[in-house]
């Protein structure tokens, strides 16, 4: 299995949740530039349009001898989706996205529903920061560890999602999410040392979370 970790330009990620990753091939979507230099951490390619990186950044980019694939700044997809394509294209099965979360809503939003994308290909894939993991998942049978994100809660992204559980604080069977009620699967908490979430129906956003 082929692995990646993509750093983005979103909110910044400890270096510690990094290095947990190190072992992977590690892309970086262009402002992700500043994580790297910030823990002085080097990768294996960086693409962008570079305009999101100052030249300090820049500058370390050019001293670690990282690989730079740029862009012109007028293009159809974001920085982290050129990453991802790129991944795509190079048959990595196994995607992992760090600093895709952070102030920009219309980034945040997108990156999010990149990981649909993945779901689609095939693609093993997470977005994590040190507050989240957010997952993708379709109708199947899903088990998720308890660690130090206290909370699980389930979204859903079609117009009716139907699933059951076992092994969290409070169990459902056959819950129904909708319009009316998309709140309904928020906030959960894994009650052992894993829990399982079998969707039924439809589509929903994963997300382990802590305050």
């Amino acid at each position: 299995m082929k692995k990646a970790l993509l750093i983005s330009g979103g909110r910044s990620v400890s270096k510690s949740l990094i290095e947990k990753y190190s072992d992977r091939f590690i892309v970086v979507a262009d402002g992700g530039a500043k994580t790297l230099k910030k823990y002085d951490l080097s990768a294996n390619l960086l693409i962008g349009d570079l305009d999101s990186i100052d030249d300090a950044s820049l500058n370390f980019i050019k001293e670690k001898n990282i690989k730079v694939t740029k862009f012109p700044v007028k293009k159809d997809l974001t920085d982290t989706d050129l990453c991802v394509e790129y991944l795509l294209k190079k048959k990595f099965d196994d995607i992992l996205i760090l600093g895709a979360l952070g102030t920009r809503l219309d980034h945040e939003l997108a990156n999010i529903n990149i990981l649909k994308k993945l779901y689609k290909k095939g693609i093993i894939s997470k977005i994590e920061d040190d507050n989240n993991e957010v997952y993708y998942v379709e109708e199947g049978s899903y088990t998720f560890y308890k660690n130090n994100k206290k909370y699980i809660s389930v979204v859903s992204t079609s117009d009716e999602t139907v699933y059951s559980t076992k092994g969290l604080e409070y169990e459902v069977s056959d819950l129904k999410l909708d319009f009316d009620n998309p709140s309904l699967g928020v906030s959960n908490e894994i009650s052992d040392k894993k829990g399982e979430i079998e969707i039924k129906k439809g589509a929903a956003f994963v997300i382990l979370s802590r305050d």
